[in-house]
């Protein structure tokens, strides 16, 4: 029986059905094909991982280590030392850094490169005054404290230390996380007595005052709404190296009136106050100076004696190293390989030495004396100030903020040190809160130069 052929309609379905056999079993082939084959092949390991990024190292001066490792494993060997300095690094941030705080931040790029930083900072000397300062604050029961050293000459911060303290190396537990700024050069308090010496040097460069003066002072005095008084007692007639060694708020005062607000504003400019302070790869804050548009003659009073303004102690530091620099304004550094701005003149060699000198005589005539180290002579001056509350609007009543800057040797100087502890509860006189912390840290420091004794001149009062 022979068979019949296909009908068109029974082609068309079997080629329907072979198409589909065929698109379900070729992708089915395929696979086990491609299964087979990677069996017969060699086989693939897993990837070594990628190594945790390079980062540079951060060295003191003396080449002792900061901070080594690589990101995944930064370590920081010294601890506390220089830590609000050094900083902290962390997990890479959405901006590709890796540095959280202080020149971990600020130098993330330089250190992501792989290099190596050193510091001006001599961690000896470092040690030092954080252990001083630490053990003053212990002792007066302060709230916080800071100590800045500048080298003469050079503008290198040799030591810059805030308290409270933190170990980098265990940063995540610190809960006051207000411990971790840099108070030093951040926290900005107003200077008190510790200014006057630059409305005399002003006053003696713009030659409105000669250095023999004498002046005859009132007991009290009152100026727009406010009356101002002396704290020390003293003769009624001073010179004027006795008007910073008594610190008498009336001669300054008088003193100051021979300027127009805005003859002083301009000087304390000069100065460096309310202007940045010329530190590369750190934060700083410049402090405040009102416009002089804007005193009554009260505001005026109070900005000659270190009130109604604000600094920090970097750059009272700075400013005090102008004495130190015979004149000059050296900028000052951190890195040991940034390169050197050029230094300002803002007094004659002259004046800043006649300045020295009424601060050695300040020294030497009272009880700062001491602040300095036998055989050593010390150019300096103390400084206490009421505290202004920014958030309340007012002074805090019985709380202060004590503070010294000194200059060593002065005949020969070598480093400008200046020192402040905010709200001592033992003790409320820069003269005796600071000047011992002053004293410990500028003869460990004269101990470690082996600087031999001099015999100290003293400066006459007349």
């Amino acid at each position: 029986m022979a068979l019949k052929p296909p009908t068109p309609e029974q082609e068309l379905r079997l080629h329907r059905k072979l198409l589909f056999l065929g698109l379900l079993i070729l992708p089915l082939l395929a696979a086990l094909y491609g299964f087979a084959s990677l069996q017969m092949s060699l086989p693939q390991w897993p990837q070594a991982l990628a190594e945790s990024p390079r980062r540079g190292a951060i060295l003191a001066a003396d080449g002792t280590i900061l901070a080594e490792g690589s990101v995944e494993n930064r370590r920081y060997p010294q601890g506390t030392l220089a830590a609000h300095l050094v900083g902290f690094s962390g997990a890479v941030q959405p901006d590709g850094r890796f540095g959280l705080e202080g020149l971990e931040l600020t130098l993330d790029s330089r250190l992501q490169r792989g290099e190596t930083v050193t510091l001006t900072i001599d961690p000896k000397i470092q040690a030092v005054a954080q252990a001083e300062l630490r053990a003053g604050i212990e002792a007066h029961q302060a709230l916080s404290g800071t100590v800045v050293m500048i080298e003469a000459g050079t503008g290198r911060i040799l030591a810059a230390a805030s308290y409270p303290e933190f170990d980098p190396n265990r940063q995540r537990e610190v809960r006051d996380r207000s411990s971790l700024v840099n108070k030093a050069f951040l926290e900005q308090l107003e200077p008190g007595s510790t200014f006057k010496s630059f409305v005399i040097a002003a006053l003696l460069e713009a030659g409105r005052l000669a250095p023999n003066e004498v002046l005859t002072l009132e007991r009290a005095l009152r100026v727009g709404g406010q009356t101002f008084r002396d704290v020390i007692p003293h003769d009624q007639t001073l010179s004027i190296a006795e008007i910073l060694r008594y610190s008498s708020n009336i001669g300054l005062i008088r003193l100051a009136q021979r300027f127009s607000p805005e003859e002083l504003h301009d000087w304390l400019r000069r100065f460096g106050f309310g202007r940045e302070v010329g530190l590369r790869h750190s934060f700083t804050r410049r402090g405040a100076i009102n416009p002089w548009t804007s005193w009554v003659p009260q505001d005026q009073a109070s900005v000659s004696i270190g009130q109604s303004l604000s600094t920090t102690t970097l750059q009272l530091a700075v400013a005090y190293s102008i004495f130190a620099n015979d004149g000059l304004l050296v900028p000052p550094r951190l890195l040991e390989d940034e390169p050197w701005d050029k230094p300002q003149r803002v007094i004659s060699p002259e004046v800043a030495r006649a300045v020295r000198n009424m601060l050695v005589f300040a020294v030497e005539s009272s009880s700062a004396r001491r602040a300095a180290v036998p055989g050593i002579p010390l150019a300096g001056k103390t400084g206490t100030a009421n505290i202004f509350d920014t958030e309340q609007g007012r002074y805090l009543q019985g709380e202060y903020a004590v503070g010294f800057a000194g200059i060593f040797p002065a005949d020969n100087p070598r480093v400008t040190m200046v020192i402040y502890l905010k709200r001592p509860q033992i003790g409320s006189l820069s003269v005796l809160v600071t000047t011992p912390i002053f004293h410990a840290i500028a003869s460990e420091t004269v101990a470690l130069w082996g600087l031999p004794p001099q015999p100290t001149r003293l400066v006459q009062q007349r």
